[in-house]
């Protein structure tokens, strides 16, 4: 699975999207990084996903795109995405082409409602992930997700969100990590709010 720069253009630009956050719920932004590198002697276009460290929070251990809260000084959402990209795995906003906004999601249980960006890199990626908030970054070929797609899966209730997961092994995507999470995590689970958005994502690939 290869997507260009001008078809993700497109495919943003037609997305059916929530353009206002939800003022009951707690803003904050998160950043899809897509880029392309050989996978099975092809190009394949990969996404960038972290593993938040263990550190007590609601979301500790999860695998997410990098972002995070929207604080008061930042300029707008699409600002926060980037200040937190740069913060959390060492990627500068200028070293990104934002190529558009999916809308906000919110999340089904910690009271946040996040806007989803899409960018794709200027340079070749180089990462210096912040230890105390990211435990491990993964490159991830999209058609590896995409394989475990369920497009008839409709997510209207907790039941349905139980049966939305990804699951991948660890080794062959794992770029960056702290000593004990190769050895730890033999494989990960992509689910959540993260997997909703991927879920989102796939059925604007196959309209």
């Amino acid at each position: 699975m290869l997507i260009s720069s001008a078809q993700m253009t497109r495919l943003v630009s037609a997305t059916p999207r929530r353009y206002e956050p939800n003022l009951k719920l707690k803003h904050s932004a998160v950043m899809m990084i897509l880029f392309e590198r050989e996978w099975r002697s092809a190009p394949a276009t990969h996404l960038v996903f972290i593993m938040k460290t263990h550190d007590g929070s609601r979301h500790a251990g999860q695998i997410a795109f990098p972002g995070g809260k929207v604080d008061p000084s930042d300029e707008s959402a699409l600002a926060a995405a980037l200040r937190e990209t740069h913060e959390e795995i060492g990627v500068a906003p200028e070293q990104l082409e934002v190529l558009g906004s999916m809308g906000y999601f919110s999340t089904m249980t910690t009271g946040f409602d996040a806007a989803v960006f899409i960018a794709r890199p200027r340079t070749p990626l180089h990462y210096s992930p912040q230890t105390s908030e990211v435990a491990a970054i993964f490159e991830i070929p999209l058609a590896e997700i995409a394989q475990q797609f369920k497009p008839e899966l409709e997510l209207r209730t907790p039941l349905d969100m139980l049966q939305l997961h990804f699951h991948l092994p660890t080794a062959p995507y794992l770029r960056t990590a702290r000593e004990t999470v190769p050895t730890a995590f033999s494989q990960i689970c992509i689910w959540g709010f993260t997997a909703r958005v991927l879920q989102h994502f796939f059925h604007l690939l196959v309209v």
